[in-house]
């Protein structure tokens, strides 16, 4: 298996708790910000001495949860702290973008990084599109003309013209083009049994992440039968799964010591929940899987559950190393997921904490999981 270090770029940790959002950037201390930055790019530049395969990013807005509006920035910063690691964004919400502007600056980071960029295309977080603009329901139709625009921008050679239903760009002809030809890994989510068909139908992998086990195991199934169907085998690097860690001595220890760092975390992505609830609801954010009303019920489900709980349902891996590793073959076993993608900076959790939990995991987690 791959270990990628994943980070939504937090910045914590706050006075005083946010109970709506967007959160109210009130509290924003430029100093600390600066600090967050940093403490995120020494841990990135951390986890390719101790050998993560992909460090990673993602685009949000509006919360301290996660300070990366523009992930094409952030993946930037990264591919210059590193060498050698896979440069992942996991991703940028295509649908809200512009197609080609976001084409041009996912090949920028390929060029920037010498090939090394995973471009993550990804429909965005449910609740983001409430405050958006464009109605959640043109979700799905928004990000296959968005999809097809950035993958044309990449392989034609221009000028070309595009007048989509959605996007119109009188010219395209993009400089530079990505490095890696024809096209960088492209990974899609495969949270709803309709995206799992559109990333098999399009030879694209698959991300499954804020899920449960049984339910990323049923949207991998669908995903591999469609691909077979279409005349395709995928393996297991091609299924990324998502989760938070901490890793300790030993399972009593980490759970004592994770446990008011997660319930900060949890009380700052409280808000965004709700309002991913209200989006994701049938008729809103359309679809019948993950990202309709099965969406709503695993927000729901999350917004009830404690730590223990959350571990059995797959959405944390926490614990001694060897219960780590085992959390993580479970995955492997019933997903069928070749990379996991790991969110050590869990809600204010210390830097030296982070840095040490990545290190238990490389050192004695890791070298179990890398022949499943």
């Amino acid at each position: 298996m791959k270990a990628s270090f994943f980070t939504l770029m937090p910045y914590a940790p706050l006075r005083e708790l946010p109970t709506r959002w967007p959160t109210s950037n009130a509290q924003f201390d430029p100093a600390r910000s600066v600090a967050c930055y940093q403490e995120t790019l020494d841990a990135a530049a951390y986890a390719e001495q101790l050998g993560f395969d992909w460090v990673a990013c993602a685009e949000h807005h509006y919360s301290s949860h996660a300070m990366c509006p523009n992930a094409s920035v952030m993946a930037t910063a990264l591919a210059q702290r590193t060498s050698t690691a896979k440069i992942a964004i996991l991703g940028a919400r295509i649908p809200l973008a512009n197609p080609v502007q976001l084409a041009e600056e996912y090949a920028m980071v390929d060029n920037l990084s010498g090939g090394r960029l995973i471009a993550g295309l990804l429909r965005g977080t449910p609740y983001e599109y409430l405050v958006s603009g464009v109605s959640p329901t043109l979700s799905r139709p928004r990000f296959v003309e968005a999809y097809d625009l950035m993958l044309k921008t990449w392989t034609h050679p221009g000028p070309f013209g595009w007048e989509g239903v959605h996007f119109q760009n009188r010219v395209v002809s993009a400089w530079p083009r990505p490095v890696q030809q024809p096209l960088p890994p492209i990974f899609v989510s495969g949270s709803s049994k309709e995206s799992a068909i559109f990333a098999a139908r399009r030879g694209a992998g698959i991300g499954l992440a804020f899920t449960t086990i049984a339910a990323a195991a049923e949207s991998a199934r669908t995903y591999r039968e469609t691909a077979r169907e279409a005349g395709t085998e995928t393996s297991p690097d091609d299924v990324l799964y998502q989760a938070d860690i901490y890793v300790s001595d030993n399972d009593e220890k980490a759970l004592a010591e994770i446990e008011p760092h997660f319930r900060y975390a949890d009380n700052v992505a409280h808000p965004m929940l709700r309002m991913t609830g209200l989006a994701g609801s049938r008729g809103m954010f359309g679809g019948s899987g993950a990202t309709g009303g099965r969406f709503r019920d695993i927000v729901a489900e999350r917004l009830n559950q404690g730590l223990p709980a959350r571990i059995e349902m797959g959405q944390i891996f926490c614990g001694g190393p060897d219960s780590v590793a085992a959390q993580i073959r479970k995955i492997r076993e019933d997903v069928g997921a070749g990379v996991v993608n790991l969110i050590f900076q869990i809600g204010d959790l210390p830097q030296d904490r982070v840095l040490r939990s990545m290190k238990l995991f490389a050192d004695e987690v890791l070298p179990q999981i890398r022949q499943l």
